[in-house]
């Protein structure tokens, strides 16, 4: 269902002329009375020329003669007439009709034409001839004039398929539209305001041919027949032909008439929209406030995924990790891959819509029924369940929404759920601890036990904008002695800096390295246990599950980190 916002027509051409015309007007007339005040000013100042007397023929002669004009006044004659010609071509240019600037090709006047409505309510235009049957004054008009409000349904047929738009105003609102048949969907904003917009008013620029051959334009199979409708019980049928040479506009015909009209090419272009353009193109709505965004499962699933794949949000204080992987494996998830994923499953929309209510043919057909990728999320608000299918050579998919029944194309892009893998969630580092909240480790090194007890507290400093503020302060003691800031944090460091090299389905050898952390809030003890993994280095496990693989080399430096702790010594930093 869509609301109204109603489209900004063109004007006509006669509506331009009008308002041209009335600004021309007063100039000129300004203009021809300060001419002629000049005129009148030179005539009399010609007079007193012509009249003037010579005081030296005076004297030799008193008897009256004809005078001979000077050559200024000739000149100054020839200015006046000049002047008066110009008088005259301005007056001639203001009062001819303007063209639009922006199509010469249109006629200067309206064509000379009458519309009328036949018994059934069809409306028809008869076009003016002479005796010869040629058009008397061909020119612009209009087949019909109504608003949007004036429409209460509209039968489209194209070469896309047929629909039917029904128009429904209630007093002082804005129109509401419906597509039978499909009641029960959203409209795509502003598509059924463009249709009714077109039906409503049909302009044209002049008539191109009467009673001639309707092939020749394209009317004999039009690309689309509208019938539309009016709330004054009239009707009337725009056929749509082909388009003019050289961008000039499009071919269109009224009722089973054979006159022929040229039109814009936006005025008829939504009659060539499928039903599926009208239908909305969003996929899933965005959340209502930013605490329903967050989600508390995310499944994917699909051929595309040897073994399913299961996200939480990290809700352990004691990982810095946003996320972490329930199945296949247990671990923690990379934060972007992560964010990437959450981000492409609400406030979705398509590149276009394919199939509306699906038969199972027809999810087979698109490829959704047994899908390369398959989401399903739930949030606090909501459940979403999207399927998506293998992608083309174009990396386009299709998407289907179960829950509105309507299959969708995306590009495979804008999917995180559905291009990602364990290697892509493999965290770049295996672990991230926060010191806040650790009141002991007790590290376990070959046959050697280490144990470092940390205390907190808050001091005041001055930030980067020069501003004081409060930040927490470990201290750490080892066998009661205050081990150095600088050791601890580096002997710390190195630890959250393992870097992942991957995950192993199980674990070789011995523990050669451990720690247990215990904590300042009621969570209960972890273990952090790095085992031998053979050729892929050392196997690293949060409680007995293994969450990442680490080099021995790093974990080499570790074993020599915390003797160089006990020492006193300062650790290589990692």
């Amino acid at each position: 269902m869509s609301k109204s916002s109603k489209k900004k027509k063109k004007p006509t051409p006669q509506t331009t002329v009008k308002k041209t015309e009335e600004v021309v007007k007063p100039a000129v007339e300004e203009e021809k009375s300060s001419v002629a005040e000049s005129e009148q000013s030179k005539d009399e100042a010609l007079e007193s020329f012509l009249n003037r007397e010579n005081p030296s023929e005076k004297e030799k002669d008193q008897a009256p003669k004809k005078q001979k004009l000077s050559t200024r006044a000739i000149v100054l004659i020839i200015a006046i007439v000049a002047v008066a010609a110009l008088i005259i071509t301005v007056v001639v240019t203001a009062n001819r009709p303007v063209k639009p600037i922006d199509d010469e090709d249109i006629p200067e006047k309206p064509v000379e034409m009458a519309t009328t409505v036949d018994e059934k309510g069809e409306h028809h235009v008869e076009i003016t001839t002479d005796a010869e049957g040629e058009i008397t004054q061909n020119g612009y008009g209009e087949l019909v004039s109504y608003v949007p409000a004036q429409i209460s349904k509209i039968e489209v047929e194209n070469t896309a398929g047929s629909f039917v738009v029904n128009a429904t105003t209630p007093e002082g609102q804005a129109t509401v539209y419906t597509i039978t048949g499909f009641e029960g969907y959203e409209l795509r904003a502003g598509m059924a305001d463009a249709v009714a917009n077109d039906a409503a008013r049909l302009s044209f620029s002049t008539v191109a041919s009467i009673g001639g051959n309707m092939a020749d334009f394209g009317l004999d199979k039009p690309r689309a027949t509208v019938k539309v409708t009016y709330t004054d019980n009239t009707t009337a049928t725009i056929r749509v032909g082909n388009a003019a040479d050289g961008g000039a506009g499009t071919y269109v015909a009224l009722s089973e008439d054979n006159n022929v009209f040229l039109v814009a090419d936006d005025a008829v272009d939504s009659f060539l929209y499928s039903v599926l353009d009208m239908i909305s193109y969003e996929i899933t709505s965005k959340s209502d406030n930013v605490e329903n965004d967050s989600f508390s499962v995310i499944e994917i699933s699909g051929s595309h995924y040897p073994d399913a794949i299961t996200l939480e949000p990290n809700t352990v204080e004691a990982f810095k990790a946003n996320y972490r992987l329930t199945k296949p494996y247990e671990m923690f998830a990379d934060n972007y891959e992560c964010n990437d994923i959450a981000g492409s499953i609400r406030d979705l929309y398509a590149e276009s819509v394919v199939c509306v209510n699906p038969s199972d043919g027809q999810l087979s057909t698109y490829g959704v029924k047994s899908p390369y990728a398959k989401v399903h999320a739930v949030y606090p608000d909501t459940e979403i369940t999207l399927y998506c299918s293998a992608p083309g050579d174009d990396n386009i998919v299709n998407l289907y929404n179960p829950d509105k029944g309507i299959i969708y194309t995306m590009h495979l892009s804008s999917l995180g759920w559905a291009q990602t893998s364990i290697d892509k969630l493999l965290p770049k580092t295996v672990v991230e601890l926060n010191k806040d909240v650790i009141a002991k480790i007790t590290v376990t090194s070959g046959s050697k036990e280490y144990t470092i007890d940390l205390s907190h507290s808050t001091e005041n400093a001055i930030n980067e904008d020069g501003d004081e503020e409060q930040v927490a302060a470990v201290e750490a003691k080892m066998n009661g002695k205050t081990v150095p800031e600088e050791n601890f944090l580096v002997f710390f460091q190195n630890f959250n800096a393992m870097s992942n090299l991957g995950m192993v389905s199980k674990s070789e050898g011995s523990v050669i390295y451990q720690w247990k952390i215990s904590y300042t809030n009621d969570r209960a003890d972890d273990t952090i246990a790095i085992y031998d993994a053979g050729e892929k280095g050392c196997a690293v496990a949060l409680n007995g599950a293994i969450i990442g693989t680490v080099s021995k080399s790093h974990v080499s430096a570790l074993q020599q980190d915390i003797i160089d702790v006990a020492a006193g010594k300062t650790p290589k930093s990692l």
